[in-house]
């Protein structure tokens, strides 16, 4: 191999080294001054200055004092600390870590949140956040591990969504973003592991070696409106491949003994088919729409007759709430580390975001819905690009368990009602399901 060879590859892999490597934040400590750092509210002013602590965290010695005093209630607050190159350094499908050190003079007890955006909250990369409460005098790591899902824009920030009402009194110190592999699952080559199919003559049931039908009404935890049956006229295979679920409008008395006005089918594959952790599971789904149409694909915890839920886990890979058809939502449920009947749920649009628009009706066509999981990192996936993940070092730090380092089971299920009224909704309303996918190892992309 030539000298001029090896230099250029060595120049090569030192550019790689140094890309994944370097900082994101143009002026982390304010060892510059308070070039890059701005903090705003929509009603009064938050002074900035430079400062040295007597205190701070190990390898920092400056940072940014934060104060306001106290008046009226506000809608926002926020210090933006910009990013070297946006553009470049947040590529979609990267895993990233974003940090900060904050440090509240008076431990208020109010809440400081880390998050990626602009001043006027758009551009973001991720909707993740990470929120922290303090309640002492004492320096807080906040961390949020995130893959980057969205591009980033030129004014995209670190965004510290600051208290909105009351006096601030705040150091902050090591503000970074930095590539992380933490935050992304291993890549595996080849077929599938196991493939869940839905072969067989039209009208067929589908292998009740691998699913059970939960029968029955009585809302299943959720105000639900139908009746689950093992009927075919609820679910059946349509002899191409698919798995046809399908919600009616018709009155049935249940095993309940409580007549209901809609029929529909839950599937599991309980003590059958367990994905074990480490997996990926996907499936290719054409959900119903229409208002009090509720559609999932979904995991539960293996465990959940001896733990209980939300002790055992739910990982939701796909639900829609019918009247918004073009949005599909994706939450994590676990429970509290001190009450284990105590639900902390995480995404569904609310905490750490997990609501992605599409561009057409989850009618129009079908979509990969998909989910890895492992004793580390949850991260769901539609047609196979990151919507949402959650580390478990993030959930122990907000005070949540994490059981998904144990086998999970498949649910499949159109419940009725339970967040609106499907009044007005014209029935049947079908869900279709290709044959499921479980690859063990990690994720068969990269």
């Amino acid at each position: 191999m030539s000298v001029l060879l090896v230099a250029a590859i060595v120049a090569v892999a030192a550019v790689v080294v140094l890309y994944k490597q370097r900082e994101g934040v143009v002026n982390s400590s304010a060892n510059s001054g308070l070039a890059g750092w701005d903090a705003r509210a929509d009603v009064g002013p938050i002074q900035l200055r430079t400062t040295h602590f007597d205190q701070a965290p190990e390898g920092f010695s400056s940072g940014v004092e934060l104060r306001r005093a106290a008046d009226e209630q506000r809608a926002w607050a926020r210090a933006i600390i910009s990013l070297k190159d946006p553009t470049g350094f947040l590529r979609v499908g990267q895993g990233y870590r974003a940090r900060v050190f904050v440090r509240d003079v008076t431990a208020s007890g109010q809440t400081v949140g880390l998050l990626l955006g602009n001043e006027n909250f758009e551009h973001r990369p991720t909707l993740e956040a990470r929120y922290v409460s303090l309640d002492d005098d004492q320096w807080h790591e906040l961390v949020l591990d995130f893959i980057c899902t969205k591009p980033a824009a030129a004014d995209t920030g670190i965004y510290l969504a600051l208290p909105t009402s009351g006096p601030i009194n705040l150091h902050i110190t090591g503000v970074s973003l930095q590539q992380s592999d933490l935050a992304v699952p291993p890549t595996v080559d080849g077929q599938a592991s196991r493939v869940l199919d839905f072969s067989g003559a039209a009208g067929a049931a589908p292998d009740p070696t691998v699913w059970n039908h939960e029968v029955g009404g009585g809302g299943w935890g959720n105000n639900e409106l139908q009746t689950h049956t093992a009927s075919r006229r609820n679910s059946a295979l349509d002899g191409r491949g698919q798995l046809r679920i399908t919600a009616r409008e018709e009155d049935l008395t249940g095993p309940d003994g409580i007549p209901r006005k809609y029929t529909s089918a839950r599937l599991t594959s309980k003590d059958k088919v367990e994905v074990p952790p480490g997996s990926y599971v996907e499936a290719p789904i054409i959900a119903p729409v229409g208002k009090g149409v509720w559609p999932a694909f979904w995991l539960l915890g293996s465990n959940i007759d001896e733990v209980g839920w939300p002790a055992c886990g739910e990982l939701d890979i796909l639900e829609v709430v019918g009247s918004n058809p073009g949005t599909v939502h994706n939450a994590i449920h676990t429970a509290a580390v001190d009450d284990p009947k105590k639900d902390m749920p995480y995404g569904n649009g609310d905490e750490g975001g997990g609501s992605t628009k599409l561009r057409m009706p989850v009618d129009s066509r079908s979509h990969r819905y998909g989910v890895y999981f492992d004793k580390d990192l949850i991260v769901f996936y539609i047609d196979q690009q990151p919507t949402l993940t959650y580390t478990a070092a993030a959930a122990r730090a907000s005070g949540r368990t994490w059981p998904f380092d144990k086998d999970q089971f498949i649910i499949l299920n159109v419940a009725v009602g339970g967040r609106e009224s499907p009044e007005g909704t014209p029935f049947p309303r079908v869900m279709q399901v290709g044959a499921i996918s479980i690859w063990d190892g990690g994720v068969p992309f990269g």
